[in-house]
């Protein structure tokens, strides 16, 4: 698995990512999303919660969750200098049983500017490539 991460949200203490697997291809030929990493930092500790589409992680190979798990955490707590001790909630939902609701009747639009303005920030780093 070759891991992606573009990065959807910052707020003063928390972070949001998405995930891509680059050896995968979704309905555009684009990488295939494979899931989310949100992040929580307090000053003893950071909290994620990972969540992974179950449909694409299922042929994954033994181990390849922990070490996707350890080269984010690596990836997201080293290079800012925020502590290095974490606590992670691990989820495999399906995309049949994901619901997502919003009240902002915008989202979509601003989305896609959001995304046409992050493909011109993708850089390699660390083996994971951040957009």
């Amino acid at each position: 698995m070759r891991l992606k991460i573009k990065h959807k949200v910052r707020t003063g203490s928390s972070e949001q990512w998405t995930l891509f697997d680059l050896d995968q291809t979704d309905d555009t030929d684009g990488p295939q999303n494979i899931g989310k990493l949100d992040l929580h930092y307090d000053p003893d500790m950071t909290y994620a919660t990972l969540l992974l589409w179950a449909e694409f992680i299922e042929n994954y190979e033994p181990g390849t969750i922990q070490a996707l798990i350890d080269d984010l955490m690596d990836e997201m707590i080293e290079p800012i200098g925020v502590a290095a001790d974490y606590s992670l909630d691990f989820f495999t939902p399906t995309l049949e049983s994901y619901k997502f609701f919003t009240n902002f009747e915008d989202l979509d639009e601003e989305d896609d500017e959001d995304d046409e303005d992050d493909e011109d920030d993708s850089k390699p780093s660390n083996g994971l490539n951040k957009l």
